[in-house]
């Protein structure tokens, strides 16, 4: 039967920044960029769906209202990488503590005897 543990200290106030943050208002994923095309400037907001980019007219009076969720957005981001790299690094301790090995992530792709290297290429000969 697994015990349930309370969250460390770093990790309850890494995630009470992120609601306080989300209580704030809203968020948008995307980048809001200014476009100065013919006479008057114009600002879209730019993201990435499906692997394809695609871009979202804003009217200049919507412009700082949509910059402060996109900035939210990258903030909130930031701390949910924060949170998993202090649960993993949580999780590896736990594991160490209970069966007395180090446990190692080898990076993605990575293969425990090195990486795989490329078969050199072959050369044509000029006959």
């Amino acid at each position: 039967m697994t015990k349930k543990r309370r969250m460390s200290a770093p990790y309850r106030e890494v995630s009470s920044r992120l609601k306080r943050l989300l209580s704030e208002g809203g968020v948008i994923e995307g980048s809001l960029y200014r476009a100065d095309r013919g006479s008057t400037p114009r600002h879209q907001l730019s993201d990435r769906a499906t692997g394809r980019f695609r871009n979202i007219y804003i009217p200049a009076d919507f412009a700082p209202l949509v910059a402060d969720w996109s900035a939210r957005w990258a903030e909130a981001k930031r701390l949910m990488k924060e949170m998993g790299e202090i649960a993993r690094s949580e999780l590896v301790a736990a594991i160490t503590e209970r069966t007395g090995r180090k446990t190692v992530a080898t990076p993605a792709g990575a293969r425990a005897a090195g990486r795989r290297r490329r078969p050199a290429a072959k050369r044509r000969s000029k006959s």
